[in-house]
């Protein structure tokens, strides 16, 4: 497939467009900033698009085969609240309503942890119960957050208007290089439970895991929107889960148990609808090329060059 990567300069992009280049797919890096890395030299075509103008966005999107919208600001601390939702929202938006112009299908949407309410909330988030899966109930309260899982509603409003419509929107968490796995694993804080650390439930994903699952996302068929976790299946700490959540949540409820260091973010769905499953883990002491890739690194080679 021709496949658009919105955000191919990002610090996820490159590594999605890596992974869809070694499975034969042909890549257009769209971004505002032009990519770092030397090695997109090879052949990724490179176009300068703000995705928050309708009419860019129109033009870059004419005649791809599949969108991943990563193009975002990727924190809520690095602009005013009111700038992270204008452009976070108004590029879903454009995004959403080229592929419709186009009838594009296949689409994967930058979704967060956040997108529950997770991680940047004035308090600590109290789940319903664990593992938490996509289904629970959202307690979003900041901008960045409320981008995230509105971006998940308006994906439910566009396939509810274009049967055969297929979403993925994607909850990533945290976003390792191999390098901050490498780090973690040496000198990184294993044993803190409370604070920030619990309102992200301990959780991580390598980016090699993170690529593969949005090529799978659209080369299967599942139909419709659906959102996933796409986190590790280990925590970041040396502290068995349920023995982090007993000292942070008290009592819960457990839909199962979380043994050793099962992260407590559902990642079944994945596997149901995707075929996905992480297969990287920090506690290797490096975020190693996970079995069967076909790339270690961040890098487009042009189908048409190989």
């Amino acid at each position: 497939m021709k496949v658009l990567v919105t955000g191919g300069s990002g610090r996820a992009g490159e590594y999605i467009m890596a992974e869809l280049a070694a499975n034969g797919h042909i890549c257009i890096n769209a971004d505002m900033a032009p990519p770092k890395s030397t090695s997109h030299d090879s052949g990724a075509l490179f176009q300068k698009v703000d995705f928050t103008d309708y009419g860019q966005t129109v033009a870059v999107m004419k005649g791809v085969d599949a969108v991943i919208h990563m193009a975002a600001i990727p924190a809520p601390n690095i602009d005013a609240e009111h700038t992270v939702f204008r452009v976070n929202m108004l590029s879903n938006w454009n995004v959403l309503e080229a592929a419709e112009l186009y009838g594009i299908e296949k689409i994967v949407m930058a979704s967060s942890i956040n997108a529950v309410g997770a991680g940047w909330g004035a308090d600590l988030f109290v789940p319903e119960y664990f593992p938490v899966d996509a289904a629970h109930p959202t307690r979003v309260q900041d901008a960045y957050s409320q981008s995230k899982w509105l971006g998940e509603q308006m994906a439910d409003a566009f396939c509810r208007r274009r049967p055969g419509l297929q979403i993925a929107s994607m909850r990533f968490h945290a976003l390792w290089d191999p390098a901050t796995a490498e780090n973690h694993m040496k000198q990184g804080d294993k044993t803190t439970t409370s604070g920030r650390n619990a309102m992200g439930f301990w959780s991580w994903v390598g980016r090699h895991d993170a690529a593969r699952a949005c090529r799978l996302a659209i080369e299967k068929d599942f139909g419709g929107h659906e959102a996933f976790f796409i986190n590790a299946k280990d925590t970041v700490l040396e502290i068995p889960t349920e023995e982090a959540i007993r000292r942070e949540y008290g009592k819960v409820t457990y839909k199962r148990p979380l043994p050793d260091f099962t992260s407590p973010l559902d990642i079944t769905k994945g596997k149901e609808l995707l075929d996905w499953e992480p297969m990287e883990s920090w506690r290797e002491g490096t975020v190693r090329k996970p079995e069967g890739a076909k790339h270690d690194r961040p890098q487009y080679v042009a189908p048409w060059t190989r």
